[in-house]
């Protein structure tokens, strides 16, 4: 198998059908003269749906021979998703894109000549313009110039959705063993020579993308906690900061009251400090807490994905 596609599936398995002849076109000259078997295949993984997705997909299977499917047995979200079909791809490369097409499936004809013809791990699309809303452009542009700050990677602001990877590359990556995924934060941390080619970005043609604004900020809050300790670290320095502040006005007060004044007692200024402090201790229990949920997930050791059934693999 020279080439697998991975696309994760949710909630739009009424796209699959036209997506697969758009990849059909953009790779018929390797079909024809490879066959489908030998050269692509197609791997749709149904991330637990809750519409008719997968009977969908298994109409589409029927009509097109290099699709194969994977249908999950809950949603696990969309990089847990991806790195399932990771798993199961038997491609010398492997290729993730979505099934929107929001970037052209000929976009991965020009990334497999490109990684083809050299010694790269993987190659991901750059865009010059996403076709999305500002908010959607703005929040994403943020999230990756913040995932380079903490992480110390870096992320261009731009990237696509699509890439391609080797072989080397994904089995690396299928050694990992994390159970919070976040692809980009991985994908750096395993190193290998990359490379950036610019894509197409258009609009999305049909449907909506279910990928709203409380899941971007749930993966954000999640891949922040998983890839990096800044969060700790700043609230060690933000701890020790609100102490030197307190114990310098413990000595201003002291003073004061010894040589200068006589203080009477401030009840609102007791209660304002008392709720100040309580609430810094809070937000520090509070992050310190969703560290210790991600040690739990990973002593919990749980499967990362459960598979409820295949189709057209031949095991």
């Amino acid at each position: 198998m020279e080439i697998s596609v991975i696309v994760p599936i949710y909630n739009d398995g009424y796209l699959a059908e036209d997506f697969c002849r758009c990849l059909e076109k953009t790779f018929s000259s390797f079909l024809n003269q490879e066959g489908n078997s030998e050269f692509l295949e197609l791997i749709f993984v149904n991330d637990g749906s809750l519409n008719n997705s997968w009977e969908e997909l298994l109409q589409v299977a029927r009509k097109f021979s290099f699709v194969k499917l994977i249908n999950l047995s809950r949603n696990f979200g969309q990089h847990i998703a991806l790195s399932c079909g990771y798993k199961n791809a038997k491609g010398n490369y492997v290729a993730m894109i979505n099934v929107d097409m929001q970037e052209p499936t000929s976009e991965l004809l020009q990334l497999y000549i490109h990684i083809k013809n050299s010694d790269l791990g993987v190659v991901y699309g750059l865009v010059d313009f996403r076709r999305t809303s500002f908010f959607n452009r703005i929040t994403s542009k943020t999230f990756n110039n913040l995932m380079g700050f903490l992480t110390r990677e870096k992320v261009p602001s731009n990237i696509a959705t699509v890439r391609i990877m080797s072989r080397k590359f994904i089995d690396a990556y299928n050694e990992l063993t994390e159970k919070t995924r976040y692809l980009p934060g991985l994908e750096n941390w395993l190193g290998f020579k990359k490379d950036f080619i610019k894509v197409e970005h258009g609009a999305r043609k049909r449907g909506k993308s279910s990928y709203n604004t409380r899941k971007r900020l749930e993966m954000a809050m999640e891949t922040i906690i998983s890839f990096s300790d800044f969060p700790l670290r700043m609230i060690v320095l933000f701890g020790s900061l609100v102490a030197f502040i307190g114990i310098g006005l413990s000595f201003y007060i002291v003073i004061t009251k010894l040589f200068f004044i006589d203080y009477q007692a401030g009840y609102a200024t007791i209660v304002a400090l008392i709720t100040s402090i309580g609430g810094v201790q809070m937000v520090v229990i509070g992050i310190a807490s969703m560290y210790i949920g991600r040690i739990l997930k990973e002593v919990q050791n749980r499967p990362l994905y459960v598979i409820n059934n295949k189709e057209n693999f031949n095991e």
